[in-house]
This record gives C-alpha cells, structure tokens and sequence, in this order.
C-alpha cells in the first residue's frame, strides 16, 4: 500500500497544487475584524475536504476565543496507533501590498513556486498533510489513524485550541503529535524543531492631551505622547542589544556547551543571513554567536508605531494619543506573565510627565523544548531523508508555536515539530513563496512517515 500511495501522489501533483491554491486565494487573516467571515470560511472549506475522505469533522468556537479549533479524525483501526497532526489556517495580514510582485491572495508561480500570503506559512504544511491522507486512503490505507488539529489563531497568539486541548485532553488521547508548521534550514536541509522561544506581545497606549493641539501654539508646553512613547521604547534595549527590563534575564536557561558545540557555523553563516534578509549588517549581543542570537536568547522588538499625522505633506499636530506594539521572543525558562508584570510597572517609571501608558497583553506563551530520542521522531528522520535524500539537522527554532506548550502538556505524546517551506519562503513578509517541489516531496515524505510509524 505504500508504495501504490506514492504512486498515486506522483500521479496526483497537478490536483495537488490546484487544491493548495483554492486555499491560498481565502484570505484568512486572523489579525484583522474585516476577516473574521474569511477566516471561518477556511475552517469550512478544509472541514469539506477532510469529510470527503471519510473524516469526521467539528469546528467549535472555544470560550474566550476569537476563531473556530478545528478538529477532523479518521479511525482506520481502534487498536492502530493515532497520529494527531498540528496546523493553522490563518495568515498574516498582506501589508505592505504595494510590495508584492502579484497580488496577496492570488497565487502565481514563478520559478518553481507559487507566490502568495500562507504558502508557506501554514498553508503549504497542512494541505501536504491532507493530501497524504487522500493518497493513503485512495491506496487502502492509512496504516494510523489521524487526526488534525487546525487552528485559526497561530498568528494573533491565541489561545482557543491550547484551552480546546486541555479541556478535551483525556478524549484527544494520542500516540504522537506532528506539529506541521515548521521549514528547513538555511543550508537546505530538512530540520526536526527540538526547540521553540516563546513569546510575550503588548500593546502600548500613550495618551495625553485631551485634544490634538497646534504645535506651534502649545509646543514647548503640552505633553507628546508620541515623543513619550519613543523615550520608553528607546529605553527597553540598548545599542548593544540588552534588554533593560529588570530581572529579565533572571531565569534565562543558558545554551549547553554541547548545544553551543553543535550549533557551530563557519564565518559565512552571518553574510548568509544578511543576504536572507537583504540586511546590511546583523544586530544584538555580540559576544553570542548569530544563530545562538536566534534560537536561545530572548528579543526585543517593535512592530509597529501608530499616532498623529501620517498621511503625505505636512500637518503640524501634537497627537494626543499614540500606540506602539511590541513583542519579546523568551527562551527557556522565562515565563511571559511574570515579565509582563514587571514591564507594566518599568513603563510607568519610563513615561514623562503629563502621558498616561495603558500596556495591554495581546498574546503570550512559554517556550518549549521538545525531545527527539523516540520513535516517531526517528521515522520523521527515516522518511525525510527517502522522499529527500538529506538527513535532517536538529535545530531549534527563534519564532513561536503557542499551542506547542499546550498539546505538549496535555497530551503527553511524543512528539516532532517540522515542516517543509525553504529558509527564505518570507512568510510574514511580501511576496511568500513555497517551493511546489517541497510540497509534492513533503507529500510523499508524510505517507513514508505515517507508514514508519506502524513499524
């Protein structure tokens, strides 16, 4: 059955891509109210899917939540062993769309991929996992059984299918767990995620004159909430890449001398990434090498900056309001609530006179690490390295799966992080691509998987 369902998915390859892009033209961006109808269309649409291949579907709207977990199970055998398989459905917003080559959420291919918001992020990832579903049944199998579990609010760091998991723990019972959102590395080999930063996502509000106000009348005298919110942000990191919060590196698990041995990269790895990110030099603690910079030190950074005049030509206003958004990537052991208590109070002490700072929490999750030294993750090895032919690296990742921590401790199943988009697929940024290749070998890679996990 292997083999006939591996031949089937060679055969298979135009469908293949033609089902991917149908997804990629809804544009489920979870960020943005105007979505939210999109969003939920997406969630349906798979739930179709996966109902004509004999699964058994549920899109529950979870308490507190903002889009809907869905949960899709195909039982095989009551006694075969159960993979539950990890996704998300939403993507980021599009912006700055001028930038994009063609539009956001109309696929186009160019040169062996297909261009647009969600290919690689996670689009891409899960619907390689539908369709290896598709092929195993249409071949007599699979030899597991599967479940998906497809979330709405990866990119907004919700918490609808982490609190789904807990409270369904017991009935989600699992023999492994694939979350599917992962990619290669930058010298384009197969990774297996070993470990996630975490994440803690605040918004800022400076507020203060009631009123905008004439800066030629009241400048020199009225508040800027603007000039304030420079001062604060300015002040939480240093030129030389320290964050200033107290007591935030307190817990901060330091990197092994065997993990800082394993990690080792020769010289060319930092004009790597400059060129990646198209980066005239690199950033941050410079006594740390750049790719223990990215995977086990905690970060600072600011989103986005909003308030006052910014429409073209020139309007003289002190804003009476402004807003910031900032997050900050955590490494184990740092908990993103005790961090958050401790900036509300240092933001306070940062304001100036006249300025009120309101901090909101937007999202947040504790990192994760995630052992490989059991069977599902050797067959995840096996079948990269026969639909590949590399072997994969042990990496850990700087970006954040909120939900990790969660199915990790609630399903306490072994399991593997991975997934199939090249190092610089741009997700979250104009013009994401994914490469139809990794696709349609990460297919193949995902039959050879479920059919190593009945081994």
């Amino acid at each position: 059955m292997l083999q006939e369902a591996l031949k089937l998915a060679r055969e298979g390859q135009d469908t293949s891509d033609a089902d991917l892009f149908e997804e990629l033209r809804i544009p489920s961006v979870s960020a943005l109210p105007r979505h939210r109808d999109d969003v939920r269309r997406n969630a349906k649409w798979l739930a179709e899917r996966m109902e004509s291949l004999g699964l058994t579907t549920s899109i529950t709207d979870v308490a507190g939540g903002r889009h809907p977990v869905l949960q899709g199970d195909l039982v095989v055998d009551p006694k075969a062993a159960t993979l539950t398989i990890y996704g998300h459905y939403d993507v980021q917003p599009a912006d700055p769309v001028d930038q994009w080559v063609t539009p956001p959420f109309e696929p186009a291919v160019r040169d062996g991929r297909v261009f647009a918001r969600g290919a690689a992020d996670n689009k891409g990832n899960h619907m390689a996992a539908l369709k290896a579903v598709e092929f195993c049944r249409k071949a007599g199998g699979p030899p597991v059984n599967v479940r998906f579990l497809i979330e709405g609010e990866e990119e907004i760091t919700g918490e609808a299918l982490g609190n789904y998991a807990r409270e369904h723990a017991e009935r989600l019972r699992t023999d492994c767990v694939l979350v599917w959102d992962g990619g290669f590395t930058e010298d384009g080999q197969p990774a297996l995620t070993v470990g996630l930063r975490g994440i803690l996502y605040v918004e800022l509000v400076a507020i203060g004159p009631g009123i905008d106000l004439h800066s030629g009348t009241y400048g020199g005298v009225a508040p800027n909430p603007l000039n304030t919110l420079a001062h604060v942000i300015s002040a939480l990191k240093g030129r030389d890449g320290r964050i200033t919060i107290p007591g935030f590196y307190d817990r901060v698990r330091e990197a092994t001398p065997q993990e800082l041995q394993d990690w080792a990269r020769p010289a060319e790895y930092a004009e790597r990434l400059k060129q990646l990110m198209q980066a005239g030099a690199l950033e941050g603690e410079a006594e740390y090498p750049p790719l223990v910079r990215q995977w086990a030190r905690p970060t600072l950074d600011v989103h986005g900056l909003i308030g006052g005049f910014t429409d073209e030509g020139v309007k003289t206003v002190i804003p009476s309001r402004g807003m910031a958004k900032v997050s900050m990537r955590l490494v184990p052991d740092q908990d993103p609530l005790e961090i958050l208590d401790t900036l509300q109070a240092y933001v306070q002490e940062l304001s100036t006179p006249g300025v009120t700072i309101q901090l909101r929490r937007l999202g947040s999750t504790r990192p994760v690490l995630i052992g490989a030294d059991h069977a599902p993750a050797r067959a995840a090895m096996k079948a990269f390295e026969e639909a590949f032919g590399k072997k994969p690296k042990m990496v850990r990742s700087g970006g954040s799966i909120p939900v990790a921590i969660d199915l990790q401790e609630a399903l306490k199943a072994p399991m593997v992080s991975s997934g199939l988009p090249e190092a610089d697929s741009a997700p979250h940024s104009p013009n994401e691509r994914y490469s139809l290749d990794h696709y349609h070998r990460g297919i193949e890679m995902l039959i050879r998987f479920m059919y190593a996990l009945e081994s």
